[in-house]
């Protein structure tokens, strides 16, 4: 019974799926945002938006459906909340920019709608535990990983943890959204002076210790933010590889099998490889460009 209990589904958990997931969260942590790279960013951002909403639609219907066993709703979990580091990314867009549109302004409320409808079927899928999904004989056999230890999915502290974190997240995101907007609010006058409003004449040592002090601040603040996304990605995707590790001995075969799902995810990521070389070659062609030339294009 402990061997290929489990019926496969590469909709989900394969490949391809697992593949255009790593390299969007990758992304967006490694990527610094300049103006070379802020339209690659928005279009990772806004893919990834439509994909979560997507896989949560798919592991609902397929709940509804009785077909979802709770190995896979278990890797749905993990894949939405590691996607938080992307969708962090869409918060501080709409609140640090002043360029942010109505199309970013309608991704933003619909990755929130996505979060929301999340935080409510983990709710479900921790309430049912063991009597969740298509499988429950097989539910004791699927294991968690938490800080690369394995967890039964089953244990009782684990499923009250998830359930108090499923009804906090609620809270989260609305403490997360105060917080970026506070942020905009401290970093916006710095950036909102203009030249008029300086003396024209008069020079100083304090303003320049001042510049000094914000160019030191912006810069640790780019390493924590570095070190923190960084990480959070680098967790997320060796934690889910992990998940799948640890329980591939209960899924039967076929979960890397390459349908329709599995086409279309790969087909995105190169998607994504395509905006890269396009930014990259904007800005390759923006630094060969001699400074007089470039601004006679922009009259």
């Amino acid at each position: 019974m402990a061997n290929e209990c489990i019926y496969s589904n590469p909709d989900i958990a394969g490949i391809g799926v697992r593949v255009n997931f790593y390299v969007t969260i990758i992304c967006i942590a490694l990527i610094p945002e300049n103006e070379y790279t802020d339209e690659l960013l928005d279009g990772i951002y806004k893919s990834s938006v439509i994909y979560g909403l997507s896989l949560i639609i798919t592991a609902i219907v397929q709940t509804v459906q009785e077909q979802l066993d709770l190995y896979h709703a278990i890797v749905v979990l993990q894949i939405t909340i590691c996607l938080s580091v992307v969708y962090a990314y869409g918060q501080k867009r709409y609140f640090r920019s002043n360029k942010a549109d109505f199309r970013m302004k309608l991704f933003v409320l619909l990755q929130t709608f996505t979060s929301m409808v999340c935080s409510g079927w983990y709710l479900y899928v921790w309430i049912k535990d063991s009597n969740f999904g298509s499988q429950p004989s097989c539910n004791h056999l699927v294991k968690y990983v938490l800080f690369f230890v394995d967890v039964r999915v089953t244990t009782t502290w684990l499923r009250v943890m998830f359930i108090v974190s499923s009804i906090s997240s609620v809270f989260f995101f609305a403490c997360v959204w105060q917080i970026l907007y506070r942020m905009q609010q401290f970093e916006t006058p710095p950036n909102s002076a203009t030249p008029t409003e300086r003396p024209p004449s008069i020079e100083s040592p304090i303003p320049q210790l001042q510049t000094q002090s914000i160019q030191k601040s912006k810069f640790w603040r780019t390493v924590l933010r570095y070190v923190l996304e960084v990480g959070a990605a680098a967790y997320g995707v060796a934690t889910l590889e992990t998940i799948v590790s640890r329980n591939r001995s209960i899924i039967q075969p076929g979960e890397n099998a390459w349908g329709f799902g599995q086409l279309i995810a790969i087909i995105l990521t190169l998607g994504i490889f395509i905006d890269i070389i396009v930014a990259v070659r904007e800005w390759w062609t923006k630094k060969r460009t001699p400074p007089d030339e470039h601004s006679d294009s922009r009259v």
